[in-house]
Protein backbone atom coordinates (compact mmCIF):
# COMPACT_ATOMS: atom_id res chain seq x y z
CA UNK A 1 0.00 0.00 0.00
CA UNK A 2 1.13 3.49 -0.73
CA UNK A 3 0.99 6.48 1.44
CA UNK A 4 0.15 10.05 0.83
CA UNK A 5 3.68 10.96 1.82
CA UNK A 6 5.06 9.22 -1.20
CA UNK A 7 2.69 11.17 -3.28
CA UNK A 8 4.06 14.39 -2.00
CA UNK A 9 7.54 13.29 -2.71
CA UNK A 10 6.47 12.81 -6.28
CA UNK A 11 5.34 16.33 -6.16
CA UNK A 12 9.02 17.15 -6.08
CA UNK A 13 8.96 17.46 -9.88
CA UNK A 14 7.86 21.00 -9.96
CA UNK A 15 8.15 24.64 -10.52
CA UNK A 16 10.03 27.75 -9.80
CA UNK A 17 11.18 30.67 -7.77
CA UNK A 18 8.32 33.11 -7.99
CA UNK A 19 6.37 31.36 -10.73
CA UNK A 20 3.03 29.72 -10.14
CA UNK A 21 3.68 26.00 -10.04
CA UNK A 22 2.01 23.19 -8.20
CA UNK A 23 2.13 19.49 -7.52
CA UNK A 24 -0.91 17.37 -6.79
CA UNK A 25 -0.67 13.69 -5.88
CA UNK A 26 -3.72 11.47 -6.29
CA UNK A 27 -3.77 8.85 -3.53
CA UNK A 28 -6.18 5.92 -3.54
CA UNK A 29 -7.12 4.29 -0.26
CA UNK A 30 -8.00 0.66 0.39
CA UNK A 31 -10.68 -0.57 1.00
CA UNK A 32 -12.25 2.69 -0.25
CA UNK A 33 -11.69 6.39 -0.64
CA UNK A 34 -9.03 8.75 -1.90
CA UNK A 35 -7.42 12.10 -1.23
CA UNK A 36 -5.11 14.62 -2.88
CA UNK A 37 -1.80 15.83 -1.47
CA UNK A 38 -0.86 19.29 -2.72
CA UNK A 39 1.91 21.85 -2.62
CA UNK A 40 2.86 24.98 -4.51
CA UNK A 41 6.27 25.18 -2.82
CA UNK A 42 8.49 24.22 -5.77
CA UNK A 43 11.75 25.53 -7.17
CA UNK A 44 12.76 25.40 -10.83
CA UNK A 45 11.48 25.78 -14.36
CA UNK A 46 11.22 23.81 -17.58
CA UNK A 47 12.90 24.93 -20.81
CA UNK A 48 11.45 24.63 -24.32
CA UNK A 49 13.69 24.50 -27.38
CA UNK A 50 11.89 23.86 -30.62
CA UNK A 51 9.58 20.89 -30.07
CA UNK A 52 11.50 19.52 -27.07
CA UNK A 53 11.09 20.28 -23.38
CA UNK A 54 13.53 19.67 -20.54
CA UNK A 55 13.92 20.29 -16.83
CA UNK A 56 16.51 19.46 -14.19
CA UNK A 57 16.98 19.81 -10.47
CA UNK A 58 13.37 20.75 -9.76
CA UNK A 59 13.05 20.67 -5.98
CA UNK A 60 9.92 20.27 -3.89
CA UNK A 61 10.30 20.88 -0.13
CA UNK A 62 8.24 18.11 1.44
CA UNK A 63 7.14 20.04 4.52
CA UNK A 64 4.87 22.15 2.29
CA UNK A 65 2.66 19.18 1.37
CA UNK A 66 -0.92 19.37 2.60
CA UNK A 67 -3.62 16.70 2.44
CA UNK A 68 -6.47 18.56 4.09
CA UNK A 69 -6.12 16.59 7.36
CA UNK A 70 -3.44 17.61 9.87
CA UNK A 71 -2.86 14.09 11.25
CA UNK A 72 -2.53 12.70 7.69
CA UNK A 73 -0.01 15.48 6.91
CA UNK A 74 2.10 14.34 9.89
CA UNK A 75 1.90 10.68 8.82
CA UNK A 76 2.88 11.63 5.28
CA UNK A 77 5.99 13.51 6.43
CA UNK A 78 6.90 10.56 8.66
CA UNK A 79 6.69 8.05 5.80
CA UNK A 80 8.60 10.38 3.50
CA UNK A 81 11.25 10.79 6.21
CA UNK A 82 11.10 14.53 5.55
CA UNK A 83 13.48 15.34 8.42
CA UNK A 84 16.20 13.21 6.81
CA UNK A 85 15.21 13.87 3.15
CA UNK A 86 13.63 17.36 3.11
CA UNK A 87 13.11 17.53 -0.66
CA UNK A 88 11.87 15.42 -3.53
CA UNK A 89 13.82 16.23 -6.69
CA UNK A 90 13.11 15.82 -10.36
CA UNK A 91 16.74 15.17 -11.24
CA UNK A 92 16.19 15.40 -14.99
CA UNK A 93 13.42 15.12 -17.56
CA UNK A 94 13.06 15.47 -21.31
CA UNK A 95 10.08 15.25 -23.57
CA UNK A 96 8.88 15.52 -27.13
CA UNK A 97 5.44 15.12 -28.70
CA UNK A 98 3.57 14.99 -25.39
CA UNK A 99 5.58 12.11 -23.90
CA UNK A 100 8.54 12.34 -21.57
CA UNK A 101 10.99 10.43 -19.42
CA UNK A 102 13.23 11.35 -16.54
CA UNK A 103 14.61 10.54 -13.12
CA UNK A 104 13.11 11.40 -9.76
CA UNK A 105 14.77 11.24 -6.36
CA UNK A 106 12.72 10.54 -3.25
CA UNK A 107 14.17 9.50 0.12
CA UNK A 108 17.62 9.42 -1.51
CA UNK A 109 16.48 6.83 -4.08
CA UNK A 110 16.60 7.66 -7.81
CA UNK A 111 14.14 5.98 -10.18
CA UNK A 112 13.24 6.36 -13.84
CA UNK A 113 9.83 7.84 -14.61
CA UNK A 114 7.72 8.18 -17.74
CA UNK A 115 4.59 10.18 -18.39
CA UNK A 116 2.74 12.65 -20.53
CA UNK A 117 2.69 16.43 -20.75
CA UNK A 118 1.08 19.33 -22.55
CA UNK A 119 2.05 22.96 -22.84
CA UNK A 120 -0.63 25.36 -21.65
CA UNK A 121 0.27 29.03 -22.01
CA UNK A 122 3.50 29.66 -20.07
CA UNK A 123 3.29 26.36 -18.16
CA UNK A 124 3.90 22.70 -18.77
CA UNK A 125 1.36 20.31 -17.24
CA UNK A 126 2.78 16.83 -16.67
CA UNK A 127 1.38 13.59 -15.28
CA UNK A 128 3.08 10.35 -14.27
CA UNK A 129 2.61 7.40 -11.93
CA UNK A 130 4.91 6.42 -9.09
CA UNK A 131 5.19 3.09 -7.33
CA UNK A 132 5.70 3.85 -3.63
CA UNK A 133 7.56 0.62 -2.77
CA UNK A 134 10.26 1.70 -5.28
CA UNK A 135 11.07 4.41 -2.72
CA UNK A 136 10.78 2.11 0.31
CA UNK A 137 7.37 3.49 1.19
CA UNK A 138 5.26 0.53 2.23
CA UNK A 139 2.67 -0.64 4.74
CA UNK A 140 0.88 2.67 5.10
CA UNK A 141 -2.25 2.03 7.09
CA UNK A 142 -4.29 3.76 9.77
CA UNK A 143 -7.32 2.26 11.50
CA UNK A 144 -7.72 -0.40 8.81
CA UNK A 145 -7.44 1.97 5.85
CA UNK A 146 -4.30 1.71 3.72
CA UNK A 147 -2.69 3.55 0.85
CA UNK A 148 -2.43 1.84 -2.55
CA UNK A 149 1.10 1.40 -3.92
CA UNK A 150 0.56 3.45 -7.09
CA UNK A 151 0.05 7.21 -6.92
CA UNK A 152 -0.38 9.68 -9.76
CA UNK A 153 1.46 13.00 -9.82
CA UNK A 154 0.13 16.06 -11.62
CA UNK A 155 2.63 18.87 -12.03
CA UNK A 156 2.21 22.40 -13.32
CA UNK A 157 5.55 24.10 -13.88
CA UNK A 158 6.46 27.41 -15.50
CA UNK A 159 8.37 27.40 -18.76
CA UNK A 160 11.50 29.48 -19.16
CA UNK A 161 11.64 30.67 -22.73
Amino acid sequence: MKKQLSLFVLVGFLSSLSYAGSVTVDVTLNPAGSFKAKTSDIKGTATVKGDEISASNIAVPLKGIKTGVELRDKHTLKHLEADKYPEAVLVSATGKGGKGTGKIKIKGIEKDIAGTYKISGNNVEAEFDLNLPDFKITGISYMGVGVEDKVTLHIVMPIKK
